[in-house]
């Protein structure tokens, strides 16, 4: 009896990480046709490279949402176009850094992780120029991931974009029994997502 509940709590956990993987792809394709349509009405040749960039990131997540984790350096190496067009669309009212190590980058996360908490942060927060958003993405030690940005909370947010913390803080505590921690106060909101040592 003692196998069978056990292969029983195996099988609910492979299922339950399967729902919160497929998550991904409609909330990615959602966040991200609403970048384009602001580009399209802004500037064209900016609405192509958009375009370009959008097909080998969402390719990305296509190879790699149905694994469980991947490399850091894999994950900046597509984070990094997306980041440029969104500083790109928002102008002024956006800067965001990314300061993580080379040896960090053989540390491994959840796919696309990095991708919705900037999103996310984006969603929540007034975007100005008069109020710029801060986000900073940088190591905690050799063990953490932190994403941080400067609190401005928007009046009204869309209910969906709860969906891209909850699915990280699932997913990690699913592949790993690691706990993401979340931490807000006045000032500021920041995610720690624990780095995986798979050697």
């Amino acid at each position: 009896k003692w196998m069978e509940a056990e292969e029983l709590k195996r099988i609910t956990a492979q299922t339950e990480l399967q729902l919160v993987k497929n998550q991904i792809n409609p909330h990615f394709l959602f966040n991200n046709l609403n970048v384009l349509s602001a580009l399209v009405m802004k500037n064209t040749d900016e609405a192509n490279r958009f375009i370009e960039e959008f097909s080998k990131v969402y390719r990305y997540i296509l190879n790699n949402h149905e694994k469980e984790l991947v490399d850091l350096k894999t994950e900046l190496d597509y984070i990094r176009p997306y980041i440029f067009l969104l500083e790109k669309r928002f102008a002024e009212g956006l800067h965001i850094s990314v300061e993580i190590s080379p040896e960090q980058e053989r540390y491994f996360i959840i796919p696309a992780s990095l991708q919705m908490l900037i999103e996310n942060a984006i969603k929540h927060n007034v975007v100005s120029k008069n109020h710029p958003l801060h986000i900073r993405v940088h190591a905690h030690g050799s063990d953490s991931i932190v994403v941080s940005n400067n609190l401005q909370l928007r009046q009204s947010v869309d209910q969906s974009t709860r969906i891209g913390l909850n699915n990280i803080i699932k997913r990690y505590w699913l592949v790993s029994g690691r706990e993401v921690e979340v931490h807000k106060n006045d000032a500021s909101f920041a995610v720690t997502l624990p780095l995986l040592n798979l050697n």
